[in-house]
């Protein structure tokens, strides 16, 4: 570990558990939802000032802009009182662009039918029952936008899991870059169900969203270790 995954490692880990310690049903809500909007904000900040070796880190960077982008519409967006219309569909293209970046950086060497299946079915398989289940409650432009979005989202997760396959990355990386992706696909997941199914979105559950925020930032945060990382590659 490099120094500046030290410094991710030491910076975002501890503000990961305080932002999990902190009650979101409290009166300080305004101030809990600052500490997040700024931990997300660093986190991106953090991402543009590393030395990019690598044309993947460089591909990985702009997902971090779509990431903050899409937190301000999705959840810092409403610790503003002027604003009463809902825009959660600006953040959730945001966070589906940046998944584009990623699908990108992470698309290597082709494999086997078997190890494209192994990494692809888990996550193909929860994408058709959360879709089932939502279905439901989505209709019109909404529906369609879910349905990009799950199905860039199951991409995403699929192909950080063939990186632990292709021979391309070290190990290290690979595990970092599946481990990452599947963190973003579980906090998705929950994020689905708070935004669109009837009863978690008007029933707050704490360990729902503490599932959401602890992979959250530990998804995104092990993404920044892979751009800060200096050996990406499989040595021969």
């Amino acid at each position: 570990m490099n120094n500046a995954q030290k410094v991710i490692f030491s910076v975002f880990l501890p503000l990961t558990a305080l932002i999990l310690v902190l009650d979101p049903t409290s009166s300080s809500f305004e101030k809990i939802q600052y500490v997040r909007f700024a931990t997300v904000l660093a986190l991106f900040f953090i991402v543009m000032i590393l030395p990019k070796k690598f044309p993947e880190q460089k591909t990985m960077a702009p997902a971090f802009f779509c990431m903050a982008l899409g937190d301000f519409f999705l959840v810092f967006i409403y610790t503003i009182e002027q604003i009463h219309q809902d825009l959660s569909w600006i953040g959730i293209l945001s966070f589906l662009t940046g998944y584009l970046f990623l699908i990108k950086a992470y698309r290597k060497k082709t494999i086997s039918t078997g190890k494209n299946l192994a990494a692809l079915v888990p996550f193909l398989t929860a994408s058709i029952l959360i879709g089932r289940a939502l279905h439901p409650y989505a209709q019109g432009p909404v529906a369609v936008l879910g349905i990009a979005f799950l199905a860039v989202l199951c991409t995403m997760a699929w192909r950080a899991a063939t990186t632990l396959f292709t021979h391309h990355f070290s190990k290290k990386s690979a595990i970092m870059i599946a481990a990452s992706g599947a963190l973003m696909f579980l906090c998705d997941a929950g994020i689905a169900f708070s935004l669109f199914h009837p009863y978690y979105s008007t029933v707050y559950i704490a360990w729902l969203k503490n599932i959401v925020w602890t992979a959250y930032l530990i998804g995104w945060s092990l993404a920044a270790m892979v751009i800060a990382e200096d050996d990406l590659y499989v040595s021969f």
